[in-house]
């Protein structure tokens, strides 16, 4: 068993939770947001957190703010090459895959059925939609947003 915090009770956090039961049906999952649990640093000590919300900008600015170790979630269903690199406070959902050599920076969603392909560069604070495909050798810089079924190739930097 496991205990994570999430920080933001909307939609995304509602599925970094249903990911973190997938890991263990016996995790414990527990709530700060804003409005009616504002985050405590003395809660939950050896808790990890998680920031469930889809902000990039917002996400950021949280990460300034807490005083909580960083979780890393990564789906079930998800494939992450053995050699890619993932940072702190990022999230991986389902049937993502993330390919050779591939690094994603910290705090990053990478949302279901996305592809990050071989060596490609995923910055900090970015968030891509279901279906999206990021190219061998492609970059996505610090804070982008990829849409749905967006496709970044090696020779863009976006």
């Amino acid at each position: 068993m496991k205990n994570y915090l999430i920080y933001g009770k909307g939609g995304h956090g509602k599925v970094v939770e249903d990911t973190i039961y997938q890991l263990g049906s016996s995790n414990s999952v527990e709530y700060f947001d804003d409005v009616s649990n504002p985050y405590s640093e003395n809660y939950e000590k050896e808790a990890e957190l998680i920031i469930g919300i889809g902000n990039n900008e917002v996400r950021k600015r949280i990460v300034g703010e807490v005083k909580h170790r960083f979780a890393m979630v990564i789906h079930p269903t998800a494939y992450v090459a053995p050699s890619a690199v993932i940072g702190e406070g990022t999230v991986i959902l389902a049937n993502a895959v993330i390919q050779a050599d591939a690094k994603i920076g910290k705090h990053c969603i990478i949302n279901a059925n996305v592809t990050v392909d071989h060596d490609a560069i995923v910055e900090d604070y970015v968030c891509t939609y279901p279906a999206a495909y990021v190219a061998g050798f492609a970059c996505i810089t610090e804070g982008q947003t990829l849409k749905p079924g967006q496709v970044v190739w090696k020779s863009e930097v976006f």
